[in-house]
């Protein structure tokens, strides 16, 4: 069997992404007078048409079922976002940001029962420990929990599986497709399905700011290019429960911004809390040793190696 060597380390990708996507409150906060719906269209639409000349030059593996796989993901990730956002409208915003972090959770699960790759109990167990880190943040934020209301709770929690279905779909079509033709694909096609959310809340598509679009740029080459394609990336050749433990990390870094362009400084709960999510993360990510002789495996999964998905 032919090994699947990434042109560029996954690991070196899910950093950036991680870092990409830890800039998106940074922005949407800069984006002032944009329907978060609309900020996600211009952004998936955007990334969409500039990876589509991909479409013509590479190909290889776009038969019907993997466009059929790719609009699947489009849709997902659409209703992610819908999800998300309204969550937003309906309770807190870290209560929010802390049930959507269940997406690796649910991602484990889903890879698990589907027959693929089984979490390990450190794996679990180091998850664990993470989501009490992201716990810790949000109790340490200005945001009362006895605020948030039931409907945006579940709406966060939706919008996490949703995530969750959305890179499972991505593993199983990056084995075959490009990330370039893909990300053009579920970019371009989730920007289809939130076109017509945002026509039924008749927000507006056009007549921001300067700073408003730029920041829109910014949505689109960070969070969406480097981090969501990054992500799709990395899912190749990465067990997808490994990847979404990763983007647990997300509100470490946008504290971290926070912190510094708008001069939100985390109370030392939330530190706390962040050093914890580190630990988590690292411990549920790190590799495991073999016997000599033998490759070392991801700590997530019993005997199922962390690199290429198998050749077909």
């Amino acid at each position: 069997m032919s090994v699947d060597r990434p042109p560029v380390s996954p690991v070196l990708v899910l950093a950036v992404s991680i870092t990409a996507v830890s800039a998106a409150a940074l922005l949407f906060r800069l984006a002032e007078g944009v329907h978060p719906v609309v900020a996600g269209l211009w952004r998936t639409g955007a990334v969409g048409l500039l990876l589509s000349p991909t479409l013509v030059r590479d190909r290889r593996g776009l038969d019907a079922r993997m466009v059929g796989l790719a609009a699947f993901a489009g849709l997902l990730l659409a209703l992610h976002f819908w999800t998300w956002f309204e969550s937003l409208h309906r309770t807190t915003v870290l209560r929010s940001t802390l049930l959507v972090c269940l997406t690796p959770l649910w991602t484990g699960a889903g890879e698990w029962l589907m027959g693929g790759e089984r979490p390990s109990r450190r794996f679990w167990g180091a998850i664990g420990v993470a989501l009490v880190g992201v716990g810790l943040m949000s109790a340490g934020g200005d945001d009362s929990a006895a605020a948030a209301r039931l409907s945006g709770d579940v709406l966060a929690v939706i919008g996490g599986l949703l995530a969750a279905g959305y890179l499972s779909v991505g593993r199983t079509a990056r084995k075959r497709v490009a990330i370039g033709p893909y990300g053009a694909l579920v970019s371009g096609i989730c920007a289809l399905w939130l076109l017509p959310v945002a026509t039924v809340l008749d927000a507006p598509f056009v007549g921001f700011s300067t700073t408003a679009w730029l920041a829109l740029a910014g949505l689109a080459l960070g969070p969406q290019l480097l981090g969501h394609i990054g992500f799709n990336y990395a899912v190749r050749y990465l067990p997808a429960f490994i990847v979404t433990a990763g983007v647990l990390l997300e509100p470490v870094g946008a504290a971290i911004l926070g912190a510094v362009f708008l001069g939100e400084l985390p109370t030392a709960l939330e530190l706390v809390g962040a050093a914890v999510v580190l630990v988590g993360v690292g411990v549920a990510t790190w590799p495991t040793r073999q016997p000599t002789g033998e490759s070392a495996t991801s700590p997530a999964t019993s005997g199922a190696p962390s690199g290429g998905p198998e050749s077909g």
